[in-house]
């Protein structure tokens, strides 16, 4: 077994480098890689670039049982049919009166074969996706209560009637976006009101919704 704290001792090594240095090749700071080098965290946001800047791949950091790059390939075909989305298990959005959340917390990572993505949800790849659990009714029929949303952020301007995750007077949200002739989000279930944005908010955009994942994935 080698410990996600070895395999950062490793890395260290292998570039001859510090911890400082590391710190800053990944953007974190020198006491969350000193952490991971006494084995209090492994915080998996900065696996990605972890992998990127090590050259070896993401499973390397992800399973101790995996002691060498050369175990890892002979039990995985081809590294390049996966791709890891972000999960956000702790950053519940709400299809319902808002839940107040201000941080999406620290995601897993769910493995998704490419043309996966491209089938159930129409994106790329190379696309910036992520993951977060839905609680409450207000987008059904199109979203169900305890789906998985899947949302892309595209930084493209927001498109008249498509879904959102984004963030209004400190609540995370699912909603569709309705900006005539007011900017409003509105709810699919015609139980609930639209909430007109006052003038004084912003809303943040999280990500455009580009389906649903449960046991039935919903492409939008």
């Amino acid at each position: 077994m080698k410990t996600f704290a070895l395999k950062i001792e490793e890395v260290l090594k292998d570039k001859n480098i510090n911890t400082v240095q590391l710190a800053e090749k990944l953007g974190v700071s020198q006491s969350l890689v000193s952490q991971w080098l006494s084995g209090e965290k492994r915080t998996r946001k900065f696996l990605k670039p972890l992998a990127d800047f090590s050259g070896r791949p993401i499973e390397y950091f992800l399973d101790d049982n995996i002691e060498t790059v050369e175990q890892l390939k002979s039990e995985i075909k081809d590294d390049n049919d996966t791709v890891y989305v972000p999960f956000f298990k702790d950053g519940v959005v709400s299809a319902g009166f808002g839940a107040e959340n201000d941080d999406l917390g620290e995601p897993d990572l769910l493995p998704f074969k490419p043309e996966d993505l491209r089938i159930m949800f129409n994106v790329s790849p190379k696309a910036k996706i992520g993951i977060i659990p839905c609680f409450g009714n207000s987008m059904e029929p199109t979203i169900m209560e305890s789906d998985l949303v899947v949302f892309c952020h595209d930084g493209q301007e927001a498109i008249e009637g498509a879904i959102y995750v984004c963030r209004y007077d400190n609540e995370l949200l699912v909603k569709r976006f309705k900006k005539r002739p007011y900017f409003a989000l509105i709810s699919d279930n015609r139980d609930y009101e639209p909430i007109k944005i006052e003038e004084l908010l912003t809303v943040e955009i999280i990500g455009r919704v580009v389906g649903s994942y449960s046991i039935n994935s919903k492409r939008f």
